[in-house]
């Protein structure tokens, strides 16, 4: 039997509610040369009948993967291990796609043979009904090289400065998948992260900036704790830098991995002030000033520190004077 063109990878977990709609918009692409892989991490809802109900209406490309619990990256890993599409994809089972994602998508691939990993653009949908389109909020830079190949090293540079690949806009050639292995089951978060930066090290990128998938804002999931995400971005990014650091250091990356680094310990500082912990806040500018010794740098270090030290000081002159109107 011919492999298909498409693989779709689906990890669930605990989304029998909404995984109707995601299975619905695999069916609806304008391209049907796919199979449907969802691996089922250990769900205690009635995903796997909400999924068989669907098996007949796919002809036999939807196929169920029951699992124990082990993350959403295990859950992935055990999809792509299944599958045997020439490309790999991914969609979340509480998000869905627009009828062209899949030709979109083939016809980049299917053109620029060097091109390993393809992206799109996608609305970003919260509760309230608010939609917002994801680049034009993540990459509010003017020379962002959308539409054409982008080498190794400038998806690099890219990356390290802003993540802006969501992973259900996201194809990948499997030979590419070869060559960087699977998710690091490790991370809890930041494990799509990881995963690109590693694909960037073998692959030319392609950025298509036309929003072809919806992706769903949860107040309650992970993507909500922005602290525990910087702190396992930059997890991922020091990761980066020690296990590549001949490929960085070969390819003149080692300066935009250095700012990459003092960057999110400032983004991890300022979102730890926010939550009330100074003493980490302060440690981490500190921590900032010393992964990039350079001029910018030191002029970063001292803007935030001054700005939150005054912040610090009209607040305890606020508290001084209700406590005496009180007395």
């Amino acid at each position: 039997m011919e492999a298909p063109k498409f693989s779709v990878l689906i990890a669930n977990y605990n989304n029998a509610h909404l995984i109707g709609q995601a299975l619905d918009s695999i069916k609806r692409q304008t391209i049907q040369d796919f199979e449907v892989i969802v691996v089922d991490d250990g769900s205690t809802d009635n995903s796997r009948s909400a999924v068989e109900a669907e098996m007949a209406s796919f002809g036999g490309r939807l196929r169920y993967i029951y699992q124990s619990n082990g993350g959403v990256a295990s859950a992935r890993n055990a999809a792509i291990m299944a599958s045997s599409g020439s490309y790999l994809t991914f969609l979340d089972p509480d998000d869905y796609w627009h009828a062209e994602r899949l030709e979109a998508h083939a016809a980049i691939l299917d053109q620029n043979e060097a091109v390993g990993l393809c992206c799109s653009d996608f609305d970003r949908l919260h509760e309230d009904g608010h939609v917002e389109q994801h680049f034009s909020r993540w990459v509010p830079f003017p020379n962002f090289p959308f539409e054409q190949r982008i080498s190794r090293e400038d998806s690099l540079r890219w990356l390290l400065a802003v993540n802006f690949i969501g992973t259900n806009g996201v194809t990948i050639r499997r030979r590419c998948v070869q060559a960087v292995g699977l998710f690091t089951e490790s991370y809890r978060q930041a494990e799509d992260y990881d995963y690109w930066l590693r694909c960037a090290v073998n692959t030319e990128f392609y950025v298509i900036p036309r929003v072809l998938h919806t992706y769903r804002i949860h107040q309650g999931g992970l993507t909500k704790n922005f602290l525990e995400n910087c702190e396992y971005s930059q997890r991922v990014v020091l990761y980066f830098a020690e296990t590549y650091e001949g490929f960085i250091g070969s390819h003149g990356l080692g300066g935009a991995v250095r700012s990459a680094i003092a960057r999110r310990w400032y983004e991890i500082g300022n979102l730890s002030f926010e939550g009330g912990d100074i003493r980490k806040a302060f440690g981490s500018y500190l921590t900032g000033l010393r992964s990039e010794i350079s001029f910018p740098n030191v002029l970063r270090f001292l803007s935030v520190a001054a700005r939150k030290t005054i912040r610090l000081g009209t607040f305890g002159s606020l508290s001084r004077e209700r406590l005496a109107r009180h007395s």
